[in-house]
């Protein structure tokens, strides 16, 4: 889809912060499908989805114009807008611009049920905070378990080929993961382990004839890391959607970190519980985390 917009920012985003109301001023309102609006605004709490490695699903919320009446956003997605012409992209057009270059800006498209509201006008936004922290422990409780993957599978490895983690063992996630999806507490990591990955030196089959093992040895990991506080932080905060923003937690007193663009909880604290399941698939595994807030 594209649309002919006075667009010409990437918007700035609070989500990051943890925020769940914001306001911001419309920028561009056109028809969507399905009967619904979409707009632009300069501001907002939203996260939305990525067309680019779409795991987090988008906020739900409400948008509320100067009259006073409310109206649902019902999912919001990242458009490109570019900043000479003004055109947005979005969906599979905004994907089939692949690497793009400094003109074109990453913008926040609110998916709303309801009639267009006014270029220029000031609206509030307030996003569901139940359905987001349910996200954001799911999120926070994937990256835990990365990092757990990664210290249960060190001894499996036998060249020193790999990426390394802030915590010192082969980074086994960002090397193999090709895939993931949240929901509400729950986060599934597909990965898989090709001839590149095994001429590093990863032994899968000896992973996977050892799984019983690598779970229990990763949720005792996890369990340990929830015994205590730790702070969370996601930087930087504000910032625009296009900013490149990291995620940082302290694991037995070392920096843990990687580059994210979702939402994440406060602190190890919010967290109850976090365990996973590693299953054997086709060339790889598929790692199910599961997460309880407080």
């Amino acid at each position: 889809m594209r649309f002919e917009t006075d667009v010409r920012e990437s918007t700035l985003v609070t989500f990051a912060a943890g925020e769940v109301k914001g306001s911001g001023t419309v920028l561009f309102a056109g028809a969507g499908e399905d009967g619904n609006t979409l707009v632009v605004c300069d501001s907002t709490p939203v996260h939305p989805v990525s067309f680019r490695w779409p795991d987090q699903p988008a906020d739900r919320g409400t948008m509320t114009g100067a009259d006073g009446v409310s109206h649902p956003v019902v999912d919001a997605l990242t458009g490109m807008a570019n900043s000479e012409t003004g055109e947005l992209v979005l969906g599979e057009d905004a994907r089939a611009l692949g690497r793009t270059g400094d003109e074109w800006k990453s913008v926040v498209v609110h998916v709303v049920s309801g009639a267009k509201p006014a270029i220029g006008s000031a609206v509030s936004i307030e996003v569901d905070a139940d359905y987001r922290r349910k996200l954001s422990v799911a999120h926070t409780a994937a990256h835990l378990s990365a990092f757990a993957l990664n210290r249960a599978s060190k001894a499996y490895w036998t060249k020193d080929g790999a990426a390394v983690d802030g915590l010192g063992s082969p980074d086994l996630d960002k090397e193999a993961i090709v895939s993931a999806s949240l929901s509400e507490n729950v986060s599934v990591d597909t990965y898989r382990v090709g001839k590149t990955l095994r001429k590093k030196g990863f032994e899968l089959d000896r992973f996977i004839a050892d799984l019983p093992g690598v779970i229990a040895a990763a949720n005792e990991t996890l369990k340990g890391w929830l015994s205590a506080p730790g702070a969370i932080s996601l930087t930087p905060v504000p910032s625009t959607l296009d900013a490149r923003r990291l995620w940082q937690c302290s694991l037995d007193g070392q920096d843990a970190q990687m580059y994210c663009a979702g939402t994440h909880v406060a602190d190890l604290s919010d967290l109850a519980e976090v365990t996973v399941l590693i299953e054997a698939a086709e060339s790889g595994f598929v790692m199910h985390t599961r997460a309880a807030g407080r």
